[in-house]
């Protein structure tokens, strides 16, 4: 769903001057940056390594046809069965039709980015089908009807205060409790829902080709409890999450597990398909290949490399712009740096042209990448991309062609002082906003002043 552009901005606006927003956004951040540059310490060369990581990923793209096939072949030798989805809604038809072979009125689902892209929850709500978050922080923000604010951090605007008052409305946790007492109770409410769910629903960190596994990873271990209690096991993961080896999780999982937390310290598990004769698995084992306009991206000669992001979510940690907006102001399935450059090219330029503003170039985002993308040429390259198509907004360019007109005229520019101040207010407020205040006109105008100086 696109969110229009003028409530965007407004969002943007309200969040960006919520002194109590930034304080937590901030501090929250904060607390990720000691810990990246404590966890950092580790590598002896972590450039090196990342190095590694963007020559890995890349090879990945370049063979992304062959690895996916591969990865088919390998998985359905495992017992395992391949789902290739075209769209959003190609995936939701799939994961309905499983869940109605099985009667399921319950299901249990991960912190995915991409359950989160084809807007899963809503779509099973609406099919009266109760979904179960397994993420304490999703679990949370799911009780409280919002969405996730941050890809690995989901409820990372809210307080200790309100989570607590969350869970005290809808459940019978006493006022006060303490972060460890508010952790156990949700591990223990999604226990017991989820006891009887015969489907997990989860996302893919990886695929590898060679072996038809299937990669995920957490900080909390519920992922790996619900896919054993399960009786069906689906996944659902973009094409561009497969990569040739296992032995390509050695670069990968540690950079992912640092960028991710900042802590060296990760649950991974690999998954080869559905339960052999002995094995505490499920039943049954689907992986749903997303395309969802992935494809239109890889057909991007530079916006393609965005396409080796491995989801850490760091370049959104750091990002200043992301800190004074927040989450919900992007009106976007993917939040962030990251966000910002595959949304246009995949879902068009036209409706997200808004987030080409939503940069400063710092180039902290870069920086921070394991895998070294380019984040900040290629939102450059969207801008370039958005003029060239003439997607901007018309009232934006008008206002500033008439801007332009008026500042280019020496007579206009030498009209009384009330006049110009009346003409600036009525042209410039729309494009600079009630925030910050308007420029000065000098009393007198250059040529006014020159006149007065050479008589």
């Amino acid at each position: 769903m696109i969110t229009e552009p003028k409530t965007i901005f407004k969002q943007g606006c309200e969040v960006a001057f919520d002194e109590e927003h930034w304080q937590k956004i901030n501090y929250n951040t904060g607390c990720y940056e000691q810990k990246f540059a404590k966890g950092k310490a580790n590598y002896r060369n972590l450039d090196l390594e990342k190095q590694r990581a963007y020559t890995l990923r890349n090879k990945s793209m370049l063979n992304l046809e062959k690895l996916l096939v591969d990865f088919e072949t390998h998985f359905t030798e495992n017992g395992g069965k391949v789902l290739w989805a075209r769209n959003a809604d190609d995936a939701l038809t799939m994961i309905f039709d499983l869940i109605c072979k099985e009667r399921a009125t319950v299901i249990t689902r991960s912190n995915s980015s991409v359950l989160d892209e084809i807007e899963l929850n809503g779509f099973l709500e609406r099919k009266n089908i109760r979904v179960v978050e397994t993420e304490i922080g999703r679990f949370v923000l799911h009780t409280a009807k919002q969405k996730p604010y941050h890809p690995l951090v989901p409820s990372i605007h809210l307080s200790k205060e309100e989570n607590n008052a969350i869970l005290t409305e809808n459940f019978k946790l006493k006022p006060d409790s303490s972060v460890k007492q508010m952790v156990n109770f949700v591990r223990h409410e999604v226990a017991v829902e989820s006891k009887d769910a015969p489907i997990c629903i989860t996302g893919a960190n990886f695929l590898l080709s060679d072996s038809g596994g299937v990669v995920l990873t957490e900080n909390e271990g519920n992922i790996l409890k619900s896919t054993t209690m399960a009786k069906v096991h689906i996944v659902v993961a973009g094409i561009a999450k497969v990569i040739p080896n296992l032995d390509d999780l050695g670069v990968l999982l540690p950079l992912l597990s640092l960028h991710s937390t900042g802590q060296m310290a990760f649950c991974n598990s690999i998954t080869f398909g559905p339960a052999q004769q002995g094995n505490n698995c499920p039943e049954q084992m689907y992986v749903i290949l997303l395309d969802n306009n992935r494809s239109e991206l890889l057909s991007h000669e530079k916006q393609r490399k965005v396409m080796s992001c491995i989801h850490c979510g760091a370049c959104v940690s750091v990002c200043p712009v992301y800190k004074n907006i927040g989450g919900y102001s992007y009106g976007t399935k993917h939040i962030g740096p990251m966000g910002t450059v595959m949304t246009p090219p995949m879902e068009g330029l036209e409706e997200y042209n808004h987030l080409n503003s939503a940069c400063s170039l710092c180039g902290k985002c870069v920086e921070i990448c394991p895998v070294k993308i380019p984040l900040d040429d290629l939102i450059i390259e969207n801008r370039h991309l958005a003029l060239t198509e003439k997607t901007g907004n018309a009232k934006y360019d008008s206002l500033l062609r008439a801007m332009i007109w008026h500042c280019k005229s020496r007579k206009k520019m030498d009209s009384p002082l009330f006049l110009k101040k009346l003409q600036l207010k009525r042209l410039l407020v729309p494009l600079w906003g009630n925030n910050r205040p308007l420029p000065e006109f000098a009393p007198k105008s250059f040529s006014q002043l020159w006149r007065e100086r050479n008589l």
